[in-house]
């Protein structure tokens, strides 16, 4: 999974994304400016110090330049003909609302933006500058969140990711999110309605990060294993289809084995009871079988790929099996 930038805001406002995210992603990188960290609250730098989940990812002048510069262009158009692009936004006149100082209650810090924003701003209408930063709409500020999250995942080589779906219009008009990430994410949470025991907002944060690092190399494997269904996903390949799919990987291991033109009269039959196990064979008990019996032949490096891929599916399949046991 690539790097993943998380916006608009420092942490998740929602608890229990947070938790998911824990289980499933490798890691996130929230917007927060260097002076800015101690408003991080306690429960996100406890999961920040004990697990590898989150990397602060801090704006830089030209990254705020040029986000600036993008949000003002979009704003423009907005301007032009607001009745047009208003929809994006959900609101039957967007400039309106921008314009009411009532609805000024979001508050973008100054790091993160240049001085062309927040001058464009208040000439404009859309917002009032403070100590801090500037004040506008949450909708303003969310389209000029999304243009300064792209900026940093074009520096990070990484994707875009929000649990605000309330503008899911605009991000999709913005290409600010990844279709394919937002399907894989949506997946990955049925998976885990199907398999976790108990309501996610019910574990309590440190069991979590306790789960996490036990089975840290396990959600690399389970990663990996979406990577390779990610084809299906959409295309009627259920959650249960993929759960399904762990209950025969060691018999079609040894179907692996055979089809690499070793043969089964090359194996002794003690040998091949041995590979066929599977509640007592690993890849490596299998590697070190063969290379007992002195078959290297020129099938092995398709073998050892096969035993790789055998690693992440059975590391995959105790993930799920320790997913049904978080209580």
């Amino acid at each position: 999974m690539k790097p993943l930038i998380y916006y608009p805001t420092f942490e998740p406002p929602s608890e229990l994304w947070l938790k998911f995210s824990m289980l499933y992603f490798e890691n996130f990188k929230p917007i927060v400016p260097y002076n800015r960290r101690h408003l991080l609250s306690r429960d996100f730098r406890f999961i920040q110090n004990e697990t590898d989940l989150i990397t602060i990812c801090t704006p830089e002048y030209n990254d705020g330049y040029r986000a600036s510069l993008y949000a003002i262009e979009e704003v423009k158009k907005v301007m032009e003909t607001p009745y047009n692009r208003s929809m994006l936004f959900n609101e039957p006149n967007i400039l309106r609302k921008w314009n009411n100082q009532s609805n000024w209650d979001y508050l973008i810090y100054e790091e993160k933006f240049s001085f062309e924003w927040s001058n464009f701003c208040v000439e404009n209408n859309l917002g009032r500058k403070v100590n801090d930063g500037i004040l506008l709409s949450e909708e303003l500020a969310f389209l000029f969140m999304t243009y300064l999250a792209k900026e940093l995942a074009f520096r990070e080589s990484a994707a875009i990711i929000t649990d605000n779906n309330r503008f899911d219009n605009f991000t999709n008009y913005a290409r600010g999110t990844n279709a394919t990430l937002n399907n894989r994410t949506k997946f990955a949470k049925g998976l885990f309605n199907i398999l976790v025991p108990q309501n996610l907002s019910d574990i309590p944060i440190e069991r979590l990060v306790d789960f996490r690092n036990r089975n840290r190399q396990l959600i690399t494997a389970f990663n990996k294993e979406l990577d390779n269904v990610q084809d299906k996903i959409g295309e009627g390949y259920t959650c249960r289809d993929f759960i399904d799919s762990y209950n025969n990987i060691y018999s079609e291991f040894s179907r692996e084995v055979l089809l690499l033109g070793i043969g089964i009269a090359s194996i002794p039959l003690a040998a091949y009871m041995l590979i066929s196990n599977k509640t007592a064979t690993s890849p490596e008990y299998v590697h070190e079988i063969l290379g007992a019996l002195g078959i290297i032949l020129g099938g092995g490096y398709s073998l050892n790929k096969g035993l790789r891929d055998m690693h992440d599916q059975r590391y995959c399949k105790k993930y799920l099996i320790n997913l049904e046991r978080l209580k």
